[in-house]
């Protein structure tokens, strides 16, 4: 089960350069813990994937596939 969230905040993707806009879904791939800092891993609409900070989304919709 894959859960989705939306950006509240652009975001730049640092490997492509690409700026991702609020309100773009997003999904979440997986939780990360780097120097008691938490970390979503994310893959965007349009492929590819990156780091954001948990403050940089706005809110997690559950998938609501079986």
């Amino acid at each position: 089960m894959m859960n989705t969230a939306t950006l509240v905040t652009s975001v730049r993707d640092p490997r492509s350069g690409e700026v991702h806009l609020p309100s773009e879904q997003v999904t979440i791939m997986g939780v990360l813990r780097n120097l008691d800092r938490t970390l979503m891993k994310v893959r965007w609409q349009a492929g590819g994937d990156c780091v954001v900070f948990p403050e940089e989304l706005a809110e997690i919709h559950p998938s609501r596939e079986c």
